[in-house]
């Protein structure tokens, strides 16, 4: 593990990138976009940007507090600063600091989720995915924002839906592995949480309504609670926290305790067996990563390594929160407002697929 102080303006938010300077692209709280190199600790400066003004809590932060997240293009040549449980963002070219997009998530309930927005690579291009109305993602030219999903929905009327008029709200998006599905952890009215998954493949070369009510849309579970820790294990299943099952009968959770469910984002029947049980983790947690061969639970207290091999006692980070997964560097990065740390997966995790 390698760990350096940061001597800058305070670190907002960072995420890895394969770029010439370095493997971490960091937003700080004065605007600045930096490559960090993390072999080294070299940081060079890309650009300066606006950031959009945060709102006031809505709901007394109930569903989160307005804060920037930055989404980064695989290379690091363009960067997404969104407010998650906001409305507004917008994308840069971070060689010039040139803004290419303006971002409108919509004005209706954006304080209940992280702004959807992620990069996905789909046929030796780059693609960046973005909410354009509660109901509505877009897919887009990162370099000129021309809109690569360009489809008509009518809207509501007083005899009944539109045809693929969707009542979702989205919320955070994650891509598999390989780029081919979109998990989207959204809700819907009562309030309930319904995950989805989807194909990109489909929906960016046949059909333009995909992401509305395609053949490959997947509905996983159903829960209380939606901005639920998630993470792609493969390019079909998703680890998902918490242990619940959803009882149609009583239309509620049961079975509730830490761990995880292995979800298959292909198909709309899940096994209930596939289950990870992790009794000394706290019921709510950071975040969660997977490599494949492990998952790595993020809690306050620190990254707790659950091996996939059954029977493998945990391993413990203590005191080295996850903040991101590198997959190409084969690490976990942890960092706060005035320091970066790095710790490199152990060789079997790292390669085990």
């Amino acid at each position: 593990m390698q760990a350096f102080t940061w001597d800058h303006a305070p670190i907002v938010d960072a995420c890895p990138v394969q770029a010439a300077d370095g493997h971490l692209l960091v937003l700080t709280a004065d605007g600045a976009l930096h490559g960090v190199d993390l072999d080294t600790g070299r940081r060079t400066a890309r650009c300066t940007v606006a950031l959009p003004p945060l709102p006031p809590a809505a709901d007394n932060g109930a569903f989160g507090t307005p804060a920037y997240r930055l989404h980064a293009a695989p290379d690091g040549r363009y960067a997404a600063i969104v407010t998650d449980y906001g409305r507004h963002g917008l994308v840069v070219d971070t060689a010039t600091g040139a803004p290419t997009m303006q971002l409108d998530g919509g004005d209706y309930y954006g304080h209940t989720v992280p702004f959807s927005a992620c990069f996905v690579r789909h046929r030796e291009r780059t693609i960046f995915v973005h909410r354009t109305a509660w109901n509505r993602l877009d897919a887009a030219d990162p370099a000129t924002g021309a809109r690569l999903t360009a489809r008509e929905i009518a809207p509501h009327a007083d005899h009944g839906r539109p045809a693929h008029a969707l009542d979702y709200f989205h919320g955070r998006l994650a891509p598999s592995p390989d780029g081919s599905r979109l998990f989207d952890d959204g809700w819907v009215w009562q309030p309930l949480s319904i995950p989805r998954a989807w194909s990109v493949t489909d929906w960016l070369d046949a059909n333009p309504f995909e992401s509305e009510d395609g053949d490959s849309v997947v509905r996983l579970t159903c829960r209380d609670d939606w901005d639920t820790p998630a993470c792609w294990i493969d390019n079909r299943h998703i680890a998902y926290w918490g242990l619940a099952d959803w009882d149609e009968d009583e239309f509620a959770e049961t079975g509730q305790g830490p761990g995880v469910r292995i979800l298959d984002a292909t198909g709309a029947r899940q096994s209930p067996e596939r289950r990870v049980p992790m009794a000394t983790e706290p019921d709510r947690i950071h975040d969660l990563f997977s490599d494949g061969a492990a998952l790595y639970v993020a809690t306050p207290a620190g990254t707790t390594i659950w091996r996939l091999d059954p029977g493998a006692p945990p391993d413990r980070l203590p005191g080295f929160v996850a903040r991101r997964h590198d997959p190409v560097r084969a690490a976990l990065i942890a960092f706060d407002a005035g320091a970066i740390a790095e710790c490199r997966l152990p060789a079997p995790a790292a390669h085990a697929r």
